[in-house]
């Protein structure tokens, strides 16, 4: 497991965090509930071309054979939670950027080592050989971008 804190800078936490706040629209094709979290799979912008550029960096200083395959926007709202799973066989490597850190609840559990959120902290891990969950989010709003990686087209 790798955690780097200060990934990003506050501002652009804030930023996407904005960004959700006035995205998401269940009208729209690229935004969706998945349970009662709001998922955006972000349309490329300023802010999420450099989102991308940095976790595309992040994976290849670990594995130059892994690339991005998707990330998303994801508002946890009071009482979410995910259940210990873990991730599809082509997706070798995970992510989740926290973009704050002001609610209670929602720690991250990999192989159960509990990670507490912390705003700009990245953790990334081995998703489809490690279990892992997210705890209820007892207070407050949590907002995440995970993103998933695959083997490059070599």
């Amino acid at each position: 497991m790798k955690e780097i804190n200060n990934f990003i800078s506050d501002t652009a936490s804030n930023n996407l965090i904005t960004f959700h706040k006035s995205y998401f629209d269940l009208n729209k094709d690229n935004c969706f509930l998945h349970r009662n979290t709001e998922v955006i799979d972000p349309p490329v912008s300023d802010q999420t071309e450099q989102i991308y550029h940095m976790l595309n960096g992040f994976i290849k200083a670990i594995n130059s054979n892994y690339e991005i395959n998707y990330f998303q926007i994801v508002k946890w709202p009071t009482g979410e939670y995910q259940d210990e799973h873990k991730d599809f066989d082509y997706h070798p490597y995970t992510s989740i950027l926290y973009l704050n850190d002001d609610y209670k609840g929602g720690e991250t559990i990999v192989s159960g080592a509990t990670i507490q959120p912390e705003k700009n902290k990245l953790i990334g891990f081995e998703g489809v050989n490690l279990t892992h969950s997210v705890n209820q989010i007892t207070e407050g709003t949590r907002y995440t971008v995970p993103c998933w990686y695959r083997h490059a087209n070599v």
